[in-house]
């Protein structure tokens, strides 16, 4: 248990180096999976990896750029599962939902998390995120609903 709530606080961390970078971050339990996710805007993401590294490059579709990053633990154990197919959809009020996305593993400090970016078309949110975990040996998906506000105060 230990283990999964140091996995968990060091997520956090680095989802919160300041105050204004992680906008949105949560914990969520279903089905015996924890999740962790955050929100965190593009232009900060930038700053410490190359976006050609990152899903394919920079997009140039004229939305706010933010980049989802998931976590999952076995609840009962805490075990950090590395080996999950993950994949998630934005929801925005008033847009049509787009096709959702797989998030690629992507280690972080030698721990394997799940990350895509998304961009966003509203200015002010809120922004929701329907995550869905895929499970070696399980037959079902687990399925999460996020929910994220606008890190940027409406500018653009």
């Amino acid at each position: 248990m230990w283990h999964q709530k140091r996995s968990a606080l060091l997520l956090l961390v680095l989802l919160c180096l300041a105050p204004w970078q992680a906008f949105a971050q949560a914990r969520m339990e279903r089905d015996g999976v924890t999740l962790y996710w955050g929100l965190v805007p593009g232009a900060v993401v930038e700053d410490k990896h190359a976006l050609a590294d990152l899903h394919g490059g920079p997009r140039n579709d004229g939305g706010q750029v933010h980049h989802l990053l998931v976590a999952v633990f076995d609840a009962a154990s805490g075990r950090r599962i590395g080996d999950a197919i993950v994949r998630a959809q934005l929801g925005e009020s008033g847009i049509v939902d787009e096709a959702s996305k797989y998030l690629p593993p992507m280690p972080i400090d030698g721990k394997m998390s799940y990350g895509q970016r998304f961009s966003m078309v509203s200015r002010s949110g809120p922004y929701r995120f329907r995550v869905w975990v895929k499970l070696p040996g399980r037959p079902a998906e687990i399925e999460f609903s996020v929910s994220a506000g606008a890190s940027h105060g409406g500018e653009r």
